[in-house]
């Protein structure tokens, strides 16, 4: 088993009950909430990915599960038989009494084993309607109830496709709304290429965007992302749980925005007033001076060697500020914000013949960037549109698109000329 394929403290895994998924940081003595059932987490450590696990009662608490690994998985639509079915369900009436299984005796069959199988056996054996159903409407019973009662996990490894979708269903507001359709649009239309220096304006997609970016770069590649943010920190869920490599991390360069264009252009007319504010080398060679002391058991370091501490954005900037003097080779604005002022600054960084992608919540201030694009010379090809995808569910005679959804973004894209 390679290492990679197993399960360690510190990874992240994302857990899937049927078709319920969640993001967790495995620890040591460690629990997960699914749902109503509080799982202690222990057993996955060692074991592989993709691998199959069953919720056990705790045996000293009735509130916890363990995990027990399986090979095999037994479900109630294949385990219960159905003795008979009903024509349609007209004279079925919903009067509260239909089920003589009250509540406390489902807790107690779930106090003493967590098992879908018996536990939906029970509520068929004692619901006076259930032979009056038809066929569709008995699967469906049966799903619904497996779903409530199910004791099966699996655990898997996190990709860009299970974190987008885990993120859309969760709550697509925090991630822009960016389906994972719009996401191979906008990786497509960019031009994403692994020896690219590319450029990407994120306010909110929760690191996905970066993450995705850095992913298609791929390992030990001479691409680089500039990932510019608003804030003090930019967003890294996404990020984090695809636990890239320390070469790999090391070419996603993040810097505030406002900051980085600040020293671009100080750097670019002042050239030598930032110089003034870097330290000497020979200083910094220098022996310590004098200490100062604080406290009797506490001393801070020399004033010369303290002024050659640099913090860790000045250095992201200074890196950035290089690259963009050479110019990116495609540019993406995932943004909150009104586009067009973001777009005039960051176009000016993209080199001549080289897409750009804008995709917006809304088409409105699509719409107000594309009447600004098509007053400039150097931008043709410009094109607005929004891609409707809809899930369908494919059954027998209940084939239908799915009802509940929600709808993507817009993406501007275009193209900039040789100045």
């Amino acid at each position: 088993m390679e290492k990679s394929d197993e399960i360690k403290v510190g990874d992240f895994v994302i857990v899937q009950r049927q078709e319920y998924t969640k993001l967790h940081k495995v620890k040591q003595h460690g629990n997960m909430v699914l749902g109503k059932y509080t799982v202690e987490m222990d057993n996955i450590i060692g074991h592989k990915y993709f691998d199959t696990f069953q919720m056990k009662n705790h045996p000293k608490n009735r509130k916890l599960f363990i995990l027990e690994q399986k090979n095999e998985v037994t479900t109630a639509s294949t385990g219960v038989n159905i003795e008979k079915s009903g024509v349609d369900n007209r004279n079925i009436t919903l009067d509260g009494e239909i089920q003589t299984l009250k509540k406390e005796d489902i807790d107690k069959l779930t106090d003493a084993e967590l098992n879908s199988n018996v536990i939906v056996e029970q509520l068929i054996n004692n619901s006076k309607t259930f032979n009056m159903k038809t066929g569709y409407s008995q699967e469906k019973y049966i799903k619904k109830k497996e779903k409530k009662y199910f004791e099966y996990i699996q655990v898997l490894k996190p990709t860009i496709r299970l974190l987008a979708n885990m993120f859309y269903r969760q709550d697509p507001t925090k991630i822009l709304n960016i389906r994972i359709d719009d996401l191979s649009q906008i990786l497509s239309y960019a031009n994403i290429h692994s020896e690219g220096c590319h450029l990407l304006y994120d306010s909110g997609s929760s690191g996905l965007m970066m993450a995705t970016i850095t992913n298609s770069l791929g390992k030990n590649t001479g691409g680089t992302v500039i990932h510019m943010h608003p804030g003090n920190e930019c967003q890294k869920t996404v990020f984090a749980a695809l636990q890239f490599p320390q070469e790999q991390k090391d070419r996603c360069i993040n810097v505030n925005l406002y900051s980085v264009l600040r020293y671009f252009y100080q750097n670019k007319e002042h050239a030598e007033s930032t110089n003034l504010d870097e330290p000497n080398l020979e200083e910094c060679l220098e022996p310590p001076q004098k200490k100062l002391k604080t406290s009797e058991s506490d001393t801070v370091t020399t004033i010369g060697q303290s002024q050659c501490k640099r913090p860790q954005w000045q250095l992201d900037n200074e890196q950035a500020a290089k690259l963009l003097e050479k110019k990116c080779d495609s540019l993406i604005i995932t943004a909150k914000e009104h586009p067009v002022g973001l777009a005039k600054e960051l176009l000016e960084f993209l080199k001549g013949g080289r897409q750009f992608v804008v995709f917006s919540l809304f088409r409105e201030p699509l719409q107000d960037l594309y009447v600004y694009l098509k007053s400039r010379l150097d931008i043709v090809a410009i094109r607005l549109c929004s891609n409707f995808l809809r899930h369908h569910q494919v059954l027998p005679e209940r084939t239908h698109p799915a009802i509940m959804m929600t709808n993507g973004g817009y993406i501007l894209t275009g193209v900039k000329l040789n100045s």
